[in-house]
């Protein structure tokens, strides 16, 4: 398993602790969040391009890898969300150029791996 498939395990394995420990709560964020998604004025590849921009220049690496694996299943491309992380440099400086560990991996865990299968 890669580092990406790891932490993506973690991350699921914590989401459902945080469902046990808060349905309702989860149940309305999970909700919020389809609704925020979804296409609308801006169409949901969009959306997500955006929540990664945002992921790298906070430097959220558990969103990095959600968002990047989340790209991949609305059809971006590698080269649109290297470009992404561009403009995420731009505005978050060298700060969010460090976040290129999180996303490299992400990208090979779902864009390179996933290719090859």
């Amino acid at each position: 398993m890669t580092q990406a498939a790891e932490k993506f395990e973690s991350i699921k394995k914590g989401m459902r602790g945080a469902r046990t420990a808060l349905p309702d709560t989860m149940k309305a964020w999970g909700a919020f969040h389809e609704k925020a998604m979804a296409s609308g004025a801006v169409d949901a590849k969009t959306k997500e391009l955006i929540a990664l921009g945002i992921a790298l220049s906070v430097r959220c690496h558990n969103c990095i890898i959600l968002h990047v694996q989340a790209c991949k299943k609305l059809g971006v491309t590698r080269e649109e969300i290297m470009s992404v992380y561009e403009v995420a440099m731009v505005m978050g400086g060298g700060p969010a150029m460090t976040s290129s560990a999180e996303l490299i991996d992400a990208l090979d865990e779902y864009y390179l791996l996933t290719a090859k299968s």
